[in-house]
């Protein structure tokens, strides 16, 4: 247990430390098909290639 619990520090310390704050990415969606408001803090887009 001790031991999986290391690893899992060792993985958030990782992960952490090459952590970079970055600018939110603006997306433009045009006419797509939208959900909720205009106006939400976080927009999630999906794409799907099937090549």
């Amino acid at each position: 247990m001790a031991r999986l619990l290391i690893i899992l520090l060792f993985c958030l310390l990782a992960v952490s430390a090459g952590a970079q704050e970055k600018p939110p990415l603006e997306v433009p969606l045009g006419d797509a098909p939208t959900r909720g408001p205009a106006d939400a803090a976080v927009t999630m887009v999906e794409f799907i290639d099937f090549q």
